[in-house]
C-alpha cells in the first residue's frame, strides 16, 4: 500500500514487484499469471497483518516468533503480488475471469 502511494504521488514506476521496472525494464514477470481473487487477498492480508501485529508482542520463544514471521511474510507477499506458488501446484486458480459471469 505504501508503493501505491509513492507511485501515485511521486510518479515512481513498477506495476508488479517494487523497483522491477527500474531494475530490468519490465513490469510484469512472464510466466507468472495472477491466480489469488479479491476475497483471497483481503483473508490472507490481514493474517498477514494479524501476524505482524502478534509478533510486536511476542517477546519470547524463536520458534513462535519465526513461525509468526513467515506466516506475515507469506501472507502479506502473496497478497500483494496475487500469486500462490501452492495454488499453482495444486491447480487452483480463486481469481474471476474478466468478461464472464457465473
Amino acid at each position: 500500500m505504501i508503493w501505491m502511494i509513492l507511485q501515485k504521488f511521486l510518479g515512481l514506476p513498477g506495476l508488479g514487484i517494487p523497483g522491477l521496472k527500474i531494475i530490468t525494464g519490465v513490469t510484469k514477470i512472464p510466466g507468472v499469471n495472477p491466480n489469488i481473487g479479491k476475497e483471497d487477498r483481503m483473508i490472507r492480508a490481514g493474517i498477514g497483518a494479524a501476524a505482524l501485529v502478534a509478533l510486536a508482542f511476542v517477546k519470547q520463544g524463536f520458534l513462535i516468533r519465526y513461525l509468526l514471521g513467515l506466516a506475515a511474510l507469506v501472507g502479506l507477499f502473496t497478497a500483494y503480488t496475487k500469486f500462490s506458488p501452492v495454488y499453482v501446484l495444486l491447480g487452483e486458480n480463486t481469481r474471476k475471469k474478466k468478461g464472464k459471469k457465473k
